[in-house]
């Protein structure tokens, strides 16, 4: 079999290519944009090569909330023109304009709205679209002050959600010449991009871009009441020259950051989407427009048991009390109740509001593994089993010889979903329970 194949679509001719059993076509540019502006959809036609990886958005190597001790970006190239999607589907059936059209599952990575990108190995869904039968297409938007601040004005607040929405008409324009289905399009984003995904439900200019959406640890309890924290940024931000080198600005980023610290725990995720900035409505009308929105869109939603862990050993305050003369039943304590005030309440109100307003659920609880690892259960624990691959191998985050039983009962599940929206009811032993 040919290792390409060429695909005549609305945004030109895309050379994709085989790896294995999928077909990839990667680099995508969907729109354009200069910085601190709107994105400008990409128009077309035109000859895209589609063999290498997009660029990741200029972010500092490591995340600065959390001192990931994984890579999150690998060996991507940084640019600021980094509007890019990627495209991987099965190797069979041939893509088509066509041809049987499949379900498409859209990615939007996390990393606290300042690390990460589309590409990113750790995000490889060859896995899930082999198993699952499944176009994913994964998708890199702007980050940190590039994204999501600016120099403090308004218009700059939320152009990384912007970047999304644009992702999302690229979608529809051109996924049917990839075999894909724009009228089964499922959005799914694990942490910051579940946070991401539960705005793009009320955000202007959605309707009919997608119809299901998977949120997987979404830290909702961070939204709102940041103010005060908003301001201290904004004061910051101001001082940024606009035309200054990306060095300069990722440098004046961490300045930005440093002022958020005012925030308390929601410093943890600063950089994030703005109320009452387009495309989204007031803080005061967020709720209304959540129920308003609910009967148009089966949700997923996803936690860890022990979402916290995954922070408590780099944040070196609880560091210090694990590794000090305070016992570990404290500071499971500590892990739990930090856990239920940035995920599990706010998450539980999302989840009762959908219902309420005669929307369609499931809340699904990931459990302890019960293998005495501190970081049993934490913040990011199902992305291996979602993504899986050799780079998770010995990082704090590897399931071993688990991952072959819980990842093909998760990626099932999502599977499932996005096909026909068939939402799980019963619980799997040892991997997940059923929340009310």
């Amino acid at each position: 079999m040919d290792t390409w194949r060429d695909i005549k679509a609305p945004c030109g001719r895309v050379r994709a290519y085989r790896d294995g059993q999928v077909i990839r076509a990667r680099g995508i540019r969907y729109a354009r944009a200069e910085r601190f502006g709107p994105p400008v959809d990409e128009g077309g036609p035109a000859f895209i090569d589609g063999f290498a990886p997009g660029p990741a958005c200029p972010q500092p190597k490591r995340d600065p909330n959390a001192e990931m001790s994984f890579d999150q970006i690998g060996d991507l190239p940084m640019s600021e023109d980094c509007l890019r999607v990627s495209v991987t589907m099965p190797l069979e059936p041939e893509p088509t304009q066509d041809g049987p059209s499949l379900p498409v599952l859209v990615w939007i990575h996390g990393g606290a709205y300042v690390a990460g990108a589309g590409d990113a190995e750790i995000y490889d869904p060859r896995v899930l679209v082999e198993e699952q039968k499944l176009v994913v297409v994964s998708v890199t938007y702007r980050l940190g002050v590039l994204g999501y601040l600016g120099t403090g004005q308004p218009e700059h607040s939320n152009l990384g959600l912007l970047d999304q929405i644009s992702a999302l008409r690229w979608v529809q324009r051109n996924i049917a010449a990839f075999g894909g289905d724009p009228n089964n399009v499922t959005i799914a984003g694990q942490s910051a991009g579940g946070d991401a995904c539960a705005h793009l439900m009320i955000a202007d200019a959605t309707d009919g871009l997608f119809s299901r959406v998977i949120m997987a640890s979404p830290p909702l309890g961070l939204s709102g009441g940041t103010e005060s924290m908003n301001w201290a940024m904004a004061k910051v931000a101001r001082r940024i020259d606009p035309d200054a080198s990306i060095e300069d600005i990722l440098k004046a980023q961490e300045e930005v950051h440093r002022a958020a610290l005012v925030g308390g725990l929601h410093a943890g995720m600063c950089f994030g989407v703005h109320y009452g900035a387009y495309p989204l409505p007031p803080k005061s009308e967020t709720g209304d427009a959540w129920s308003h929105a609910a009967r148009r869109y089966d949700i997923l939603m996803t936690r860890t048991e022990r979402e916290i862990a995954f922070f408590a050993g780099f944040v070196p305050a609880l560091r210090r009390l694990h590794h000090g003369h305070v016992t570990l039943p404290m500071v499971e304590s500590l892990i739990s109740g930090i856990t239920s005030a940035v995920y599990t309440r706010a998450g539980k109100e999302f989840y009762d509001r959908h219902r309420m307003a005669g929307g369609q659920g499931a809340r699904l609880l990931i459990v302890s593994r019960g293998d005495g690892s501190f970081f049993d259960a934490a913040h990011s624990g199902d992305l291996p089993l979602i993504f899986p691959g050799a780079i998770w191998r010995q990082t704090f985050l590897d399931y071993g010889e688990m991952a072959g039983l819980a990842g093909p009962e998760l990626r099932s599940i999502w599977g499932r979903f996005a096909h026909l929206g068939v939402l799980p009811r019963l619980p799997v032993p040892g991997l997940i329970d059923i929340l009310g």
